[in-house]
């Protein structure tokens, strides 16, 4: 396996994460070309809810891949981000990165867990965040580069959008997470 393929880092990953009852779904720039206009993404993103660096790895570890933690829970923005580098696979694969995505909310990240969508991927069976919650976690996030992403998303599938859930998990998530603009961030999509 090709594991300098996000999509295939993805698959194993969330195969991996399956097997250790990891509850986890995809997210980033791989389910940005599903739900926006696509761009180059070199890592797979997973949304998790209470999951660690750690508990991934051992997880990816148990698949053949040789792995190592590079950083657990770093705050950005309304978001903990966690990093599992992968250093080469049972073939020498390249190295490539796992992200974990977790909102500061549990609340909310079980949620958008809870409502995750069944799919495949490549003929193999994988977890997406909806597009609504895809756009609320790029909300969370703090680079301008996700509120094109956002904007991309709602340009896209405009009236297919349940734009009343993202300003209620907006709302929700203001008062839960107070010093992050989620709030100012989603106007400035909107009014993109």
């Amino acid at each position: 396996m090709e594991l300098d393929d996000p999509t295939a880092l993805a698959l194993l990953a969330a195969e991996a994460l399956r097997r250790a009852r990891i509850e986890h779904a995809l997210y980033g720039g791989l389910l940005l070309a599903a739900y926006g206009e696509a761009r180059e993404t070199r890592d797979a993103d997973m949304a998790v809810a209470g999951a660690s660096a750690t508990e991934a790895a051992r997880a990816l570890a148990e698949t053949g891949l040789h792995t190592t933690v590079a950083f657990e829970r770093a705050r950005f923005g309304g978001l903990w981000l966690s990093r599992v580098t992968l250093i080469g696979g049972i073939d020498g694969s390249a190295l490539n990165t796992l992200d974990l995505v977790e909102p500061l909310s549990i609340d909310y990240a079980r949620r958008a867990l809870d409502r995750a969508l069944d799919s495949t991927l490549r003929s193999h069976p994988i977890r997406l965040l909806t597009p609504e919650d895809f756009v609320v976690f790029k909300m969370l996030s703090t680079r301008d580069k996700d509120l094109d992403d956002a904007t991309s998303v709602l340009a896209s599938l405009a009236s297919e959008l349940d734009r009343e859930r993202i300003d209620a998990e907006i709302l929700v998530l203001q008062a839960e997470v107070p010093d992050h603009p989620i709030a100012e961030r989603w106007r400035r999509v909107r009014g993109a």
